[in-house]
């Protein structure tokens, strides 16, 4: 299942309560303000490696946020191309707002 996850972990509950329910096989996605948790050596990206699931961070969001090329290394930057392919990857999937 691919949980696509749109919010920042400072203002809302909704990557705190994806990463509750995540299985075997899953993936997350991080667009528009959500892409914040990303930000190296900050507590959220750390919970983000210790998730046991890939983390894909939507290269757009990071670029209008002025935070591109400032992410934790082991989650990975996805273009457009990459979002799409995600979510023909994954037959199920879950938003999270």
């Amino acid at each position: 299942m691919l949980h696509t996850i749109t919010t920042s972990p400072f203002q809302t509950q909704a990557l705190q309560r994806c990463l509750r329910y995540i299985g075997q096989g899953d993936e997350i996605l991080l667009i528009q303000d959500a892409v914040i948790a990303g930000i190296e050596k900050n507590a959220w990206a750390e919970t983000l490696k210790q998730s046991g699931v890939k983390i894909y961070l939507l290269e757009a969001d990071l670029a209008a946020r002025g935070i591109a090329g400032k992410t934790d290394n082991s989650l990975e930057v996805v273009d457009f191309n990459g979002f799409a392919s995600l979510t023909v990857k994954h037959e199920t999937q879950m938003k999270w707002a």
